[in-house]
């Protein structure tokens, strides 16, 4: 159906290509030095990638502390080719195109019920225009990502607990209509792959996300974890409270009945006897220092703060991003969430605000397109942060 220019499959060029696609910039012997490669082999690799289009030169760097001659820099060709990621919620919809480096291209985020009967209209709607108007380059649309919230696994959708995409086969689906290679994770564990492509200093963290619902991406020893049936990091499904509210995922008193932001503004419209409050209304309430909201939202840090530790005592991660709307809005709620963990045997866990914010898992999905092109384990980005929260 879809072949990629050249398959990059030997050991040693594959090693090559994770060097330079990880740095910034990187010389022949630089790459010798780091891979124990000899310098004939790296020569002979890096010939055959420019000559495919991976791989170009940017220049000469800086000359060694004993002269000679200035060493020819590398860098990834990031215009062979364009990444296309949508992230899939029942409420909203996003997507993100972008070259082989991560350079946003085009970003849009919109309100729309998406459903069975509509997700793979407006994806390959999508896809369709942008491909009518695109320059030509080396590889053209590398392949399509897509973020699902719920259960995934083997790029099968499992369980979506707030809308109707169980067992839809949305790879088959949109390869059928696009021609074109398709993938599709958790979005927990794409906002992991992200995080780590922006953090080369920590091989061991995890992403905690809540949102509509709640989950945990986990990365350890550099690889994404999933477990056997993809359910691994399904922290909002842990129970919280036993015989608590009911839960799709047929238990009660979930975490994710309590601290996603569904289950915020729920609480919230209950609190003020008003169906028609919106989670807007509720930060405007927290900032206004309404007493009920904000007796409301240190209840929600407290059985927050036990998801977190729960997942931490279950990973030893060396650090947690945390990635909500409801962080976002409420900034102070980090130091509340690190002043819990302070109490605990965890209090040397450094717990982040993710900077990457809702577009965690798009830049996850752009990681997931390039490692299966390029056949790589690990993608580092090295983007100006200013520019990718430009995405806005």
């Amino acid at each position: 159906m879809f072949r990629m220019k050249n398959s990059i499959r030997e050991n040693n060029s594959l090693l090559v290509l994770s060097e330079i696609m990880n740095r910034p910039e990187i010389s022949r012997a630089m790459i010798s030095e780091v891979t124990g490669l000899n310098k004939a082999t790296v020569s002979e690799i890096v010939r055959k990638l420019i000559k495919d289009d991976y791989v170009i030169e940017i220049g000469p760097g800086k000359s060694t502390s004993s002269g000679g001659r200035r060493p020819i820099l590398l860098t990834v060709n990031k215009k062979a080719g364009i990444s296309i990621s949508f992230d899939v919620r029942y409420d909203r919809i996003s997507y993100l195109i972008t070259f082989l480096d991560g350079e946003k291209i085009e970003y849009t985020s919109e309100e729309t019920g998406i459903t069975k009967e509509n997700i793979i209209g407006y994806i390959t709607s999508v896809v369709d225009d942008f491909r009518s108007n695109m320059k030509e380059t080396p590889f053209g649309i590398i392949g399509i990502a897509v973020s699902i919230h719920g259960i995934v696994d083997h790029n099968r959708i499992e369980f979506t607990p707030y809308f109707d995409l169980d067992q839809l086969d949305l790879v088959a689906l949109l390869q059928e209509k696009l021609d074109l290679p398709v993938h599709i994770e958790n979005e927990a564990n794409l906002s992991a792959l992200a995080e780590a492509a922006f953090d080369t200093e920590h091989k061991n963290l995890i992403s905690f996300s809540a949102h509509t619902g709640i989950g945990a991406g986990i990365i350890l020893d550099g690889q994404l974890y999933r477990g056997f049936k993809g359910r691994s990091g399904e922290i909002g499904h842990t129970v919280l409270y036993p015989n608590g509210i009911s839960c799709p995922c047929g238990n009660q008193g979930c975490l994710e009945q309590y601290c996603s932001i569904k289950a915020l503004v729920r609480k919230f419209q209950l609190l003020k006897g008003d169906p028609a409050l919106t989670f807007d209304d509720l930060v405007k309430a927290y900032h206004q220092k309404d007493s009920a909201t904000l007796n409301m939202i240190l209840q929600f840090a407290k059985d927050f703060g036990i998801g977190l530790m729960n997942v931490i005592g279950n990973y030893d991660p060396e650090i947690v991003y945390i990635n909500s709307e409801i962080l976002e809005e409420i900034p102070e709620l980090i130091s509340l969430l690190r002043h819990y963990l302070s109490m605990t045997i965890y209090k040397n866990v450094p717990i982040e605000q993710s900077a990457l914010g809702r577009k965690a898992s798009l830049y996850g999905a752009t990681v997931m397109n390039l490692k299966e092109f390029l056949h790589v384990d690990n993608v580092g980005f090295n983007l100006d942060m200013e520019k990718v929260l430009e995405v806005d």
